[in-house]
């Protein structure tokens, strides 16, 4: 079919099909709630959103001070891919490694892809366990390989190593764990165990670490220095700047040239003047005095939302970090997620968090205290409602 110029512009006729790898990727279920609760909030209705996956604080004063004074020295040019040499210095530090195990990237979602684009094979297995953050799923369909769904809700949420090992093949490129877990704030125990399963079938394993510093009864491991591992972390949650797009990787040199490839052509750096801020708040340990004063108060809210949904008679399990719970409900996620925002709350549908999450929801902590406690009143009104319907 030929082009046909109108007023400048091309008709080719037909809509143009998009690539198919993406035959398999869908929105629609995310699209739907954000739908529903832009329909509420347009109707004039007061809806309190607790489906946000970002802390509710601003980036502290301090950090914004210094990437100003960054900008003004002449921090607004490309770094080198890997980043800033200090910055990458000062992370390496902390893991107890060379700074060349470290790639700063745009943000962790970047570092996930990376990855994913880097070690996933085309028509392999991706191991994913569920529930999980949606992402994973994404990044495993667009790399065309076959999802592997592992199930946790029988062990709280934790991996089962053995039954894991079970499902680990040589078939398998590549496996994704996230702990502290979104959606459900568990720490997981035996990280290193599932590390070596998936050595021993020559997969390399993404360990998603940007909670790693939210954390209130059991401190997460990190697998960190693992040589079939790739950690993935960041600073948009544990400095409250998910707009400054700040994230790395830590992995052995091999892996790590391998990620360069796509990294070079894709993400390039992240900004510098950023890099530069947090490399002097590190300097001097500001950065964890920050992340700790959001988590006591992150702990409190937790407790207090933890308490409010047992109250309701909805079973939990008690987050341990992040800040999330996913509660299971009475009635298809979908239409509990779709009903409470009628109530003047929306939380987030479990099913885009994987298979078996049809009867969970994921409620997001991150809001103030006075919003939380009137999210509470109304929900418990409503699951009151669900109950003697």
């Amino acid at each position: 079919m030929g082009f046909v110029r109108h007023s400048g512009r091309i008709d080719r006729g037909y809509k143009m099909p998009e690539a198919t790898r993406l035959s398999e990727l869908s929105t629609s279920m995310i699209r739907r709630m954000f739908e529903v609760v832009a329909k509420a909030k347009s109707e004039g209705r007061d809806v309190i959103n607790l489906s946000i996956g970002e802390p509710d604080f601003h980036t502290h004063p301090l950090l914004i001070e210094k990437a100003c004074k960054a900008m003004h020295e002449g921090f607004t040019h490309y770094t080198s891919n890997s980043g800033l040499d200090e910055f990458r210095s000062l992370i390496a530090e902390r893991y107890g490694l060379s700074s060349s195990n470290i790639m700063v990237t745009a943000g962790a979602s970047e570092a996930l892809l990376n990855a994913s684009l880097s070690f996933i094979e085309e028509g392999s297995r991706v191991v994913i366990p569920t529930p999980n953050f949606l992402s994973y799923f994404t990044y495993a369909k667009l790399c065309r390989a076959k999802v592997e769904q592992f199930y946790t809700h029988s062990n709280n949420f934790e991996v089962d190593v053995e039954k894991f090992s079970d499902v680990v093949s040589r078939d398998v490129s590549l496996v994704f764990i996230n702990y502290p877990n979104n959606p459900t704030g568990v720490v997981m125990k035996d990280l290193k165990a599932i590390a070596e399963i998936t050595a021993d079938n020559n997969a390399i394993l993404i360990s998603d670490e940007i909670y790693d510093s939210i954390y209130y009864d059991r401190k997460p491991e990190t697998l960190a220095g693992m040589e079939n591992v790739v950690v993935v972390n960041g600073f948009s949650k544990n400095l409250a700047m998910t707009g400054w797009r700040v994230g790395y990787v830590v992995a052995d040199e091999d892996l790590m040239d391998s990620m360069l490839k796509v990294h070079q052509v894709n993400g390039v750096c992240a900004s510098a003047f950023a890099q530069k801020a947090i490399a002097e708040l590190m300097q001097d340990e500001m950065d964890r005095k920050i992340t700790e004063e959001m988590v006591k108060e992150f702990r409190k809210r937790r407790d207090f939302v933890y308490s409010r949904i047992k109250k309701m008679g909805l079973k939990a399990v008690k987050p341990e970090g992040a800040f999330y719970i996913f509660p299971e409900v009475p009635v298809n996620c979908i239409e509990f997620s779709e009903k409470l925002v009628n109530a003047g709350v929306a939380v987030t549908p479990g099913l885009p968090f994987g298979d078996g999450n049809e009867n969970y929801v994921r409620i997001s902590y991150a809001a103030s205290t006075e919003m939380l406690e009137e999210a509470m009143e109304r929900m418990a009104t409503f699951v009151e409602g669900l109950n003697t319907e």
